[in-house]
């Protein structure tokens, strides 16, 4: 029972990042097509906004679903373990978590900060992206098998009271013959099964995720913050790799969190190397997802990569040639969900690499001291960190620096590591499923979202002409007797 409800989790992971994805794609085209729109067409009020000061909200609108993607994933998976009953408790669940765990703030601020989540660490950044896939998890397993342990209580309880309505009947009571005990219990289902079990679920995945991940990952990062401040003034190089090591972990959690507001001490003084090497090092797990799967299409290691993980694997270096850093890692983070012990200590792995190559050849971006963002509101980079400023942070190292001294170098810096990443994704993968064999948990994956969308279209076109053929003509249509012969679509 429990390899087959693995792989049956597995599947459902998979299944969950493909939707996911798409959702992505969704929110990151449908932003950019009113960014090109507003910004370089010059075309205003659209989708009704009537203000200056509503007209840039309206493509926050679509990123909604880059940045939430957690969210989305969540509700999906909980809903593919366990049905309708965790849907409603997941959305509330991920929604708090990535919304109001942190410091509030009004909605339209949030999107100041990277991924959406609030300023002072808040939001989503409190567990990390990996703590919604936990979430997920166990609110699912706890919802389904509480309502096994209801239908078994029932039978149980059901059967006392069955023998106790024999002995009355035996007794001369005059009980009806359709009174049974399992039938009294059902008359509370609606009670038990919709208020109390996924309420009581909630509950609990509550009391795992804010006590068991919340806080002591919140305490890690501040602890990490003093000894990361000392290293970083008696060894870039060690100081480098052990942030390398901290973003790969969990990238927008509390951990790389706490790397970031060290190098933001550091810019603060008059140093912009730490935040070269930490945005060099967050740059690189975009990148990593990609070598891997080109390494397993080459070398025919590491099991399956099928085209959903080419998909979120290629979406990522796409985004960064457009400047969009935020959306080059925000792909990398389903395509880890699929497999995440194979996956983080890669990225950890190479984002090290970059960290400390980036120290060895003394890369620092002089612009990060003395420009202005290219897509800012005229503040400068430091007066975007002192309030809490993260997404534009993040870009830098691909959108601004000299060419030949910061761009280019760190360009390749990042590529070597993010090789290198992947080469050790691609080995943890290989040892995973050799052990997955040979224990009998090994899943195939074959998943492909554009040809099932496409399938699903020839579908409808099918039923479309199938319906038309049934129906009567229209008033004044005249009923050929002869059948028309059609072209046939092409085949995938």
């Amino acid at each position: 029972m429990l390899k087959t409800e693995i792989r049956s989790l597995r599947k459902n992971v998979n299944r969950a990042t493909a939707i996911m994805f798409i959702v992505q794609l969704f929110g990151a085209l449908g932003a950019g097509f009113f960014f090109v729109v507003q910004n370089v067409l010059g075309v205003q009020h659209i989708l009704g906004a009537t203000e200056p000061q509503n007209e840039n909200i309206l493509w926050f609108i679509l990123f909604w679903a880059t940045d939430f993607f957690f969210v989305v994933m969540a509700v999906v998976l909980s809903y593919l373990i366990a049905g309708l009953p965790a849907v409603a408790p997941a959305f509330a669940l991920s929604v708090y978590f990535a919304h109001f765990a942190g410091t509030p703030v009004p909605g339209v601020e949030m999107y100041k900060a990277y991924f959406a989540t609030p300023m002072q660490n808040g939001g989503g950044a409190n567990i990390g992206y990996f703590g919604y896939l936990i979430l997920a998890v166990f609110l699912a397993y706890c919802i389904k098998y509480l309502f096994v342990a209801w239908h078994n209580c029932k039978v149980f309880l059901g059967g006392k009271l069955d023998h106790s309505f024999d002995k009355m009947r035996a007794k001369g009571k005059k009980l009806p013959e359709t009174l049974t005990g399992i039938g009294i219990l059902e008359q509370v289902d609606l009670i038990v099964l919709i208020l109390i079990m996924p309420v009581a679920s909630a509950a609990l995945t509550f009391l795992l995720i804010h006590y068991g991940i919340e806080i002591p990952f919140q305490a890690l990062g501040e602890a990490l913050i003093a000894p990361l401040t000392s290293l970083s003034g008696t060894s870039i190089v060690l100081c480098a790799l052990v942030m390398g090591l901290m973003v790969g972990f969990d990238l927008i959690g509390p951990v790389s969190m706490s790397a970031f507001s060290v190098a933001i001490a550091a810019l603060a003084a008059g140093n912009a190397q730490l935040m070269t090497i930490y945005g060099a090092c967050f740059v690189t797990i975009g990148w990593i997802p990609l070598m891997c799967v080109l390494l397993q299409k080459i070398t025919k290691k590491g099991g399956t990569a099928d085209t959903d993980d080419f998909n979120l694997a290629v979406s990522g270096p796409i985004n960064a040639f457009f400047e969009n850093i935020k959306l080059t890692v925000a792909f990398a983070m389903p395509y880890a969900y699929r497999s995440p012990l194979t996956v983080i200590p890669g990225l950890m792995l190479g984002s090290a690499a970059t960290g400390v190559l980036t120290a060895l050849f003394g890369i620092t971006n002089t612009a990060y001291l003395t420009e202005l963002p290219k897509y800012g509101n005229g503040e400068t980079f430091a007066e975007m960190f002192a309030r809490g400023e993260r997404y534009i942070s993040f870009t830098l190292p691909l959108r601004s620096g000299d060419w030949l001294h910061c761009r280019i170098p760190l360009f390749v810096l990042i590529l070597l590591g993010a090789l290198i990443g992947g080469a050790c994704i691609l080995l943890f993968k290989e040892l995973a499923v050799r052990g997955q064999k040979k224990r009998g948990t090994y899943v195939e994956s074959s998943g492909d979202i554009v040809l099932e969308f496409r399938a699903y279209g020839q579908k409808l076109w099918t039923d479309f002409k199938t319906l038309r053929g049934k129906l009567p003509a229209a008033e004044g249509e005249a009923v050929s007797a002869e059948p028309v012969e059609e072209t046939p679509l092409p085949k995938s």
